[in-house]
């Protein structure tokens, strides 16, 4: 299963395609663009793609959280609709 994150860097949205790997155990991004064009993680600089990586841990931890806490999957939706998250 793929899971989609959405952002905006610096005025470029980013949409991320990602999965988490099961044999390697990290999380691996499916497919990248910014700003509507094909985009590649290799083609960041580390600071970016560690931030990139970071923030698709984070949503995909709260995905996780929020399949075995319904508390906490409103208190997320609350978070993002006002843009905490």
């Amino acid at each position: 299963m793929t899971y989609i994150y959405k952002t905006v860097w610096s005025g470029s949205e980013i949409v991320a395609e990602y999965c988490y790997s099961s044999l390697h155990n990290k999380i691996k991004v499916v497919e990248l663009t910014v700003d509507g064009k094909f985009h590649r993680t290799n083609w960041m600089g580390p600071n970016g793609r560690d931030k990139l990586m970071g923030e698709l841990m984070k949503h995909y931890d709260g995905i996780m959280l929020g399949q075995q806490d319904p508390d906490y999957d409103s208190e997320l939706n609350h978070l993002v609709s006002i843009g905490a998250v």
